[in-house]
């Protein structure tokens, strides 16, 4: 089984290529990470791919690139602009463009191109950091042009976002009478992450035509909240890099399968319209998985079932069709082995994956061995 790996662990930060040779002992095929990371690993004969961030840069530290709520409060998550500014996006491409005129890479990565979720907001005190609230954005000037530009209903999104927000802070309201807000918010939102995606890969083509494009890219279960669709993206990313952290420990962790929906479940604890069995059937529908048996939040944030990483895997096969399938799991999950394991049964290509340190790859590196093997 091919294994990849983001970055260099801890020990080795001062000696990339220390670290990148160490990998390649234990079995390791490819390594994504800096441009010069990707250069190293190809000089060891493995396989390079340089990442990059998408909502990001130098130049965007103020307030003024903040994506705002439905009533115009900015807000921080993941240290990411609004995801439709402009210049924002121009700076990217060239950064992307920068990037794949490394020698020897075999591809380009992108990180990040996505709106807010409900685990996006930081964990902090500062007067823009709002926690699970970020999700309830951008409704900024500019994202309401451009969704007036693509044909969708601005007014209506926000709206509808604005009542979403209110119902699960405890007010009444009629969900159903927002639901094309709902909807047109959500599509707003694949359709403008969409755009950005094509554009980095037409921008990695344009420099050389044989670089693979990838992506690190939700879960199936979330992917739709965010606004990255597996299916738009078929014709334009070589690569599917789910990132499926079923047991994530930490309090604060964007993408992670079980923090995500733990704070899904406590963000829907906030209205009085749902109890308990409630929140947990409408989870289950709006991510298609099945959650009885986490009705407490607290209970799932400590862990979800090995089970759900086949299944997450399984689905993004389905909708990749052909592309090359290679889930990132957690490297310290305690049941490393099954959820491998897993992984290939839900029919991943290879397997990836992300920041370690030496210790814990030293622990695993019998488990990776074995699989590098097989």
């Amino acid at each position: 089984m091919k294994l990849w790996m983001y970055g260099c662990t801890d020990e080795h930060q001062k000696d990339a290529a220390k670290g990148i040779s160490r990998l390649k002992e234990i079995g390791f095929s490819a390594v994504a990470g800096s441009a010069s990371a990707a250069r190293m690993a190809a000089e060891e004969g493995m396989e390079g791919y340089v990442a990059s961030g998408a909502y990001r840069g130098p130049d965007f530290r103020s307030d003024d690139y903040l994506a705002q709520d439905p009533w115009g409060n900015k807000c921080r998550w993941f240290s990411s602009t609004c995801p439709t500014r402009k210049e924002v996006r121009e700076y990217n491409l060239e950064q992307i463009r920068r990037l794949a005129a490394t020698p020897g890479i075999k591809g380009v990565i992108i990180d990040g191109a996505r709106f807010s979720s409900p685990s996006s907001g930081p964990v902090g005190d500062g007067p823009h950091d709002r926690g699970t609230d970020a999700f309830f954005t951008c409704f900024c000037p500019e994202c309401m042009k451009k969704a007036r530009s693509m044909g969708f209903d601005a007014d209506e999104m926000r709206t509808a976002a604005g009542r979403l927000y209110d119902f699960v802070h405890g007010k009444p309201v009629n969900l159903t009478w927002y639901m094309y807000g709902l909807h047109q918010w959500m599509e707003f939102r694949r359709a403008a992450t969409t755009e950005h995606l094509i554009n980095f890969a037409r921008t990695v083509k344009e420099v050389n035509p044989e670089l693979k494009t990838g992506i690190f890219i939700f879960t199936p279960a979330l992917s739709d909240l965010v606004g990255q669709s597996y299916r738009d993206l078929r014709p334009w990313m070589d690569i599917y890099s789910p990132m499926i952290y079923r047991c994530y420990p930490e309090e604060s962790g964007p993408a992670c399968l079980n923090v995500e929906l733990s704070d899904c479940l406590k963000m829907l604890q906030g209205s009085p319209a749902l109890d308990e069995e409630a929140r947990i059937r409408l989870l289950s529908g709006i991510t298609g998985l099945e959650l009885t048996g986490y009705e407490d939040p607290e209970i799932m944030r400590q862990g979800l079932d090995v089970s759900l990483v086949r299944e997450e895997t399984r689905r993004a096969r389905v909708m990749s069709l052909g592309r090359t399938l290679a889930p990132i799991i957690e490297f310290d999950d305690p049941k490393l082995e099954s959820a491998m394991e897993n992984t290939r049964k839900g029919g991943a290509d290879e397997i990836s994956f992300f920041a370690y340190n030496s210790e814990i790859l030293e622990q695993q590196a019998p488990v990776l061995e074995r699989a590098a093997a097989e």
